[in-house]
């Protein structure tokens, strides 16, 4: 039998150690490929602008470590000049896209928070607790959120925009921008729960034996925006306006199904009365003259 000499084992060795390397270098530089096209984290592109006028807000403003990637961070326009519902220091952060389209953040510590309220819109859940979305058609997308005593309001008055999750991860990812928040594009959009609106108020009867309720209208919307009478009982309904109300000074309101009445209140000390008696069963929504304001009636047996 012929014998192989150690110089040619060496060799046959060789060749298959030879492939083994380079198919180890050649994987390890794909994963070196792959993690360099994966974006890196970094600080928010807005943060230090932020920082620039943090000085003239009476809170810590907060900025998202998510937004949807077609925004351009780091060319937000900031303004100070704007104010809250009820007259509060606000902070506004614009982001365009390359194509102009635009999302809105806007920061204030609202005065009387269970009057300010984001008109037409659903409770959810988010992690800093019970939020407000509103989405109307394609015309404007919404979400309210407090942490703390802070107020957020993240929108665009184009619904295609941006979807609900994406407006909620934005919510979440909230922080503030002292902490340099981290930049990122979130790969997994969180879950949009409705939660169960409270029930609607329930209008007492007064001695009198006349079911009666003030209706006021704020800047953020009507109080009660929600409330329920009786069928039968008649109803006085005082309608009144705090602060600067818009198109929210004329109230359309549907006494029954085949009724409507208008009240305009016509400065801010004034107030109207509507006098009728429910006589059918079912909701009733009333809304302002334009139908930026909405509320609803519910009439029960």
């Amino acid at each position: 039998m012929a014998k192989t000499s150690p110089q040619k084992n060496s060799q046959k060795l060789a060749v298959p150690l030879f492939g083994a390397v380079f198919l180890v270098v050649i994987v390890a530089a794909g994963i070196g490929i792959a993690r360099g096209a994966q974006p890196k984290s970094q600080d928010a592109p807005e943060a230090q602008k932020i920082l620039d006028v943090q000085a003239h807000m009476p809170f810590q403003v907060l900025i998202p470590a998510y937004m949807p990637r077609d925004f351009i961070r780091g060319d937000v326009e900031i303004a100070l000049d704007d104010v809250g519902p009820g007259g509060e220091p606000m902070i506004q952060l614009s982001y365009r896209t390359r194509n102009g389209e635009t999302l809105f953040l806007k920061e204030w510590v609202p005065i009387n928070p269970e009057k300010e309220i984001l008109a037409s819109s659903r409770p959810v859940e988010t992690k800093w607790g019970q939020g407000w979305l509103l989405r109307q058609s394609e015309s404007l997308a919404a979400l309210w959120v407090d942490i703390g005593p802070l107020r957020a309001s993240i929108y665009s008055p184009d619904a295609g925009v941006i979807s609900p999750e994406e407006l909620l991860e934005m919510a979440e990812t909230l922080g503030p921008a002292s902490n340099r928040q981290v930049f990122s594009f979130s790969l997994e959009m969180p879950t949009v729960r409705e939660v169960e609106p409270p029930p609607p108020f329930e209008v007492p009867i007064n001695e009198d034996g006349i079911q009666e309720i003030t209706l006021v209208v704020t800047p953020g919307g009507y109080s009660p925006v929600r409330f329920s009478v009786r069928q039968g009982i008649p109803v006085r309904l005082i309608f009144r306006q705090l602060g600067q109300v818009g198109c929210g000074n004329v109230l359309i309101f549907p006494t029954d199904p085949e009724n409507t009445t208008a009240l305009t209140l016509e400065s801010a000390s004034d107030k109207k009365i509507l006098e009728f008696t429910p006589s059918v069963v079912g909701d009733f929504h009333f809304t302002c003259s334009h139908q930026m304001y909405r509320g609803m009636m519910k009439v029960v047996p």
